[in-house]
């Protein structure tokens, strides 16, 4: 039987069979999940055409799940199950409708036929993916099947598209295209299906690890579409499908306006971050909140959990959060082209790792050794726009190479940009990998797993290094200065004990990075982690502005990537005590 949608049904354990049985007779793919993170962070990694929840969950209500998966899948319907009492609180729209307690299971599964039936499943247009690294290849294809395009076409540089095209043009509908390849770019490629009569109309998205802004306006000038920033979700790609061929049949999504005061008068802050111990003093400040042994007079704190940097980006910048702990080079590169932002505190310093691909064989630490294994393979980054990249290119020119990207001369090792989650599985998979560089717990991880062997602690090689930023737009600082200030002195405290408490550190960790443990980030791992000497330090978080100039230079300077900004503008420390 032909499937005709994807249901997220979000309950508690012991209502969620009885919902999943209602439609075990449909043609739906059901997924389930227990509490609102769990469901948050299956929308990150998969596209769901219905979500159905209850309105109470552990960790949240159903509106403020609706509004977090809204902000991940736009297109996505919502159906909330609730008594009549707790009806009342919920605003029916064309996306959002309520099933009152007690219900027929006729009338709600009438109604999930109806929503996925207005919207499309499958996609006709024959798509050209153009990718050089197989294993995102697979992976792309993967999302696009998702999505519900079932004919696509492949090549694995510009030059093999172009060839592809001149015999098939007329028959492609969409363009997905890499831009740093061999032999022939994806912006050279574009300029060519540009200048082709046959092909000049098709429609065009560019993707690339290349995440600096002025990169996107060069793509959009030449012709594409829209431009999609590695790493990238599902959800991204889908939105970038549906913008580009026309099919999102809603103006533009404008920022929602949250309620920023709460019942009780404070500022309510909201927050993002991913699943890293970077980030951990925020999940201690967020638990001393909970626990009474931090008070906040001026705030109450929401926090945001997503799995990839650009999700955290685009909500800094769309206003969808009021602060983001994110990588310094992203922020640099915003601010230079006009966000209204300010580095208030650093999350961290040093707290990465350097993780060579141990399926591929033993080898000697030696520095010629090292510089043998790494040569003419990929090596995996977060983001080029951070302070890994940064790093990682100091590391392999000391062991004799010369870093850089597909499609560039006399380069012998290849960054790629991967989500950092899922390094070590692509690493594992993928024998031409010859490692990467991630925050922890992901290094730690992957050791234990035995995908990876260490090579190196970040701050090995630059001691005391700063890596994540906590980033707050100015409108925020403006207009909630006590907010604010409670907020970072706050921070300052949650980073103190993590140095102090590391074990009792690592119980936090365990449960506001992994809540479902479905990342594998134990409280084991989580120790080791905080207890290692040359790792993370949480105890200082004072920015300064002379180990920020390093960076932005070196970024600039040697690696030709992201801005040079007027720090003293840019970092705003007036919030931190003494």
């Amino acid at each position: 039987m032909k499937q005709k949608g994807r249901l997220l049904i979000v309950d508690q354990k012991q209502n969620t069979t009885s919902l999943e049985d209602i439609f075990r007779c449909y043609p739906f793919e059901i997924c389930s999940a227990f509490t609102g993170e769990s469901a948050l962070n299956k929308m990150h990694e998969s596209q769901f055409d219905v979500l159905i929840t209850n309105f109470n969950l552990e960790d949240m209500n159903a509106m403020d799940l609706i509004r977090y998966g809204k902000n991940v899948n736009s297109a996505l319907k919502c159906i909330v199950i609730a008594d009549k009492k707790k009806a009342v609180h919920i605003k029916e729209s064309d996306d959002v409708k309520i099933i009152q307690k007690p219900f027929q299971t006729e009338a709600l599964s009438s109604l999930v036929e109806k929503l996925t039936a207005e919207s499309p499943q499958c996609f006709e247009q024959k798509v050209l993916l153009v990718e050089d690294t197989q294993f995102m290849l697979l992976t792309e294809i993967k999302m696009l099947n998702e999505i519900g395009f079932q004919t696509i076409v492949t090549a694995t540089d510009g030059d093999e598209a172009i060839e592809k095209l001149k015999t098939m043009g007329s028959e492609i509908g969409l363009i997905i295209s890499d831009w740093n390849m061999p032999t022939v770019s994806g912006f050279n490629f574009l300029k060519w299906v540009r200048s082709d009569e046959t092909c000049k109309n098709i429609p065009f998205i560019m993707a690339t690890s290349l995440a600096e802004k002025k990169l996107t306006d060069k793509a959009l000038k030449a012709g594409a579409n829209d431009f999609l920033v590695k790493p990238f979700g599902i959800e991204e790609l889908n939105k970038a499908i549906k913008n580009t061929l026309g099919t999102q049949n809603r103006p533009p999504k404008k920022s929602q306006k949250k309620a920023r005061k709460t019942n009780s008068g404070k500022t309510r802050i909201f927050a993002g971050h991913i699943p890293i111990t970077d980030h951990l003093v925020l999940g201690v400040l967020k638990f001393f909140i909970s626990t009474g042994k931090f008070k906040p007079k001026y705030f109450e704190l929401e926090t945001q959990r997503m799995l990839l940097w650009n999700p955290i980006q685009k909500s800094l910048e769309n206003g969808e959060i009021d602060v983001a702990f994110i990588l310094a080079p992203i922020v640099i590169d915003i601010f230079n082209y006009g966000l209204p932002v300010k580095i208030v505190l650093l999350a961290h310093k040093n707290g990465s790792i350097c993780i060579r691909n141990k399926a591929i064989g033993e080898v000697s630490h030696k520095r010629n050794s090292l510089g043998q294994f790494f040569k003419s393979k990929l090596f995996y980054l977060p983001h080029m726009l951070s302070v890994h990249h940064m790093l990682s290119d100091m590391y392999l020119r000391d062991i004799g190479l010369n870093p850089g990207y597909r499609g560039q001369q006399d380069v012998d090792v290849f960054f790629e940009v991967i989500p950092p989650i899922m390094m070590p599985d692509f690493q594992a998979k993928e024998k031409h990998v010859g490692g990467f560089m991630v925050a922890e717990p992901i290094g730690a991880k992957a050791i234990e797993s035995g995908l990876g062997e260490d090579l190196f602690l970040t701050g090995e090689l630059w001691n005391d290094h700063p890596c994540c930023v906590v980033a707050m737009r100015d409108e925020f600082i403006e207009k909630h200065s006590d907010a604010a200030h409670e907020f970072v002195n706050m921070l300052i405290k949650a980073g103190q004990y993590i140095a102090n408490e590391p074990l009792e550190s690592a119980k936090i960790a365990a449960k506001f990075l992994d809540p479902d443990q479905s990342l594998g980030f134990n409280q084991t791992i989580l120790e080791k982690v905080l207890m290692e000497p040359k790792g993370i330090r949480t105890d200082d978080l004072i920015p300064v502005i002379d180990d920020f100039d390093q960076i932005q230079h070196y970024m600039h300077d040697k690696l030709n990537i992201g801005s040079v900004v007027d720090l003293e503008d840019l970092i705003d420390t007036r919030f931190i005590d003494g």
